[in-house]
């Protein structure tokens, strides 16, 4: 990953620097070391490698011990503002014989409060991916003269052949870390923060391996979904990085699965997350919503994806047990036209709700709200880009659950089944703010169309 590129070269410039500058004695090198002119150096080869301001409050330097940086920011690359990664400290303590040897031995790395933000423009690319200066290269590969093929060729030999650092990391340590990823015009779209990690790590050329554990205190999905004291064991290829036994606290209840992301070709990655024992309620109120419904909430789903909503695939399904729809103006109306109390806090014993997402459309191939007396069914479409439901639906009575002074008229607007259970169809589409059913149309003047399009914004939660 670019990031751990970035890590790299840093460290690359500083050892480089630290090899040069032993030649010509411990003292004269530790004086040098401490001094502004190596700082400003240093600091010159960094941007110069990643194509980006870098700053740094506090540079401190020991030939035998390591480097303590305090105060580092990376900022972002061309066409991105702010700043990509910023820390409060970065401690390197390394053995300093085998740098001669183009291996670094890393005792600790450790970063106190890292902020790393990941921002995508409106063409697509990443600020990461812009890092490594390739203007620079280019520039470096145009300035370099021409010289006969029987002088060169010795000197082209050696370059290629000469290997790249070897780095081990015995310890690797991340305390109050953040991450970031925002969309265009800087949309969130993944916040995590509290992270705690700790590992082993070896970084052979650029080939990145290792194992560790995470901690994470909050991550925080659009702002709308909020898991907490997250926990996961971490491993660390070359070209991606996976979550395994992932864990956390979601509403009261349990969230587990898996996390893979990919970063060799650009970034992919995949989840697959269960989450049992919900708080509906509690969920609801969480991400804003009017806690209209209870229940015991359990969700498995399986997604795949390069950035925001519009990229993501895949398939779910969430079910409530044992719940209840509370003040829904809707079913109020419907109860008092009907003559259904049951339709007053409606009790369910199982809500469901199967769903695919792709190409911005969310599919409900099945919905399905049971209760003794009354089931809702239906399906239809969400599409996401454009706010708008597309729904068929349909709601059906037990037999005997009508009240036999029903208004005229009302009962004849009812399809008799063969087990004696009455149903009655009707749609639900427009928009999120402003959806519309047929169900005033389909019942005429006896219940008021004004009153049943308020209760479905209501119910919808607008």
């Amino acid at each position: 990953m670019k990031v751990v590129k970035i890590i790299a070269i840093i460290i690359g410039v500083l050892v480089a620097l630290v090899i040069i500058v032993t030649g010509a004695g411990v003292y004269l090198a530790n004086r040098y070391l401490q001094s502004p002119a190596f700082k400003e150096q240093a600091l010159q080869s960094a941007r110069t490698e990643l194509g980006t301001d870098v700053a740094i409050d506090n540079l401190k330097l020991s030939i035998f011990r390591g480097v303590e940086l305090r105060g580092v920011t990376i900022g972002n690359p061309p066409g991105f503002s702010g700043d990509m990664v910023t820390a409060d400290a970065f401690v390197l303590h390394y053995r300093l014989l085998p740098l001669f040897h183009r291996r670094v031995e890393i005792e600790e790395l450790s970063l106190d409060k890292p902020v790393v933000t990941l921002a995508r423009n409106s063409q697509g690319q990443w600020n990461y991916e812009k890092i490594g200066a390739p203007e620079t290269e280019a520039k470096t590969n145009a300035a370099a003269p021409a010289t006969p093929s029987t002088r060169a060729g010795p000197a082209t030999a050696k370059a290629e052949t000469s290997a790249p650092l070897d780095v081990v990391l015995s310890k690797l340590a991340i305390t109050r870390g953040a991450l970031s990823m925002v969309g265009e015009s800087n949309k969130p779209i993944v916040k995590v923060d509290g992270v705690e990690f700790s590992s082993s790590v070896s970084l052979a050329g650029n080939r990145l391996t290792g194992t560790g554990k995470a901690g994470i205190d909050k991550i925080d999905l659009s702002g709308k979904l909020v898991v907490r004291k997250a926990g996961t064991q971490v491993t660390m290829e070359p070209d991606h990085v996976t979550l395994s036994g992932l864990r956390g606290e979601l509403a009261g209840g349990t969230i587990s699965g898996n996390v893979s992301v990919k970063y060799a070709t650009g970034l992919l990655y995949a989840v697959s997350v269960q989450l049992t024992n919900s708080d509906v309620a509690q969920l609801l109120q969480d991400a804003g919503s009017k806690p209209a419904v209870s229940g015991k909430l359990t969700i498995t789903t399986s997604l795949t994806g390069t950035g925001g909503v519009p990229t993501i695939v895949g398939s779910g399904r969430v079910e409530v047990d044992n719940g209840k729809l509370m003040e829904i103006p809707l079913l109020n109306a419907l109860a008092t036209v009907l003559q259904i109390d049951a339709l007053n806090d409606l009790s369910f014993s199982q809500c469901l709700l199967e769903y695919s997402l792709s190409n911005n459309v969310l599919q409900t191939p099945v919905i399905r709200l049971t209760s003794p007396q009354v089931q809702i069914t239906g399906n239809g479409s969400v599409a996401l880009d454009k706010s708008t439901l597309n729904h068929n639906m349909r709601i059906t009575f037990a037999r005997g659950v009508f009240s036999t002074s029903l208004v005229p008229g009302i009962r004849e607007l009812f399809v008799e089944q063969p087990d004696g259970s009455l149903t009655l169809d009707f749609k639900v589409t427009g928009p999120y703010n402003r959806p519309k059913t047929d169900i005033a149309k389909r019942l005429g003047q006896n219940i008021g169309k004004q009153l049943l399009q308020n209760g479905l914004q209501e119910f919808l939660g607008k």
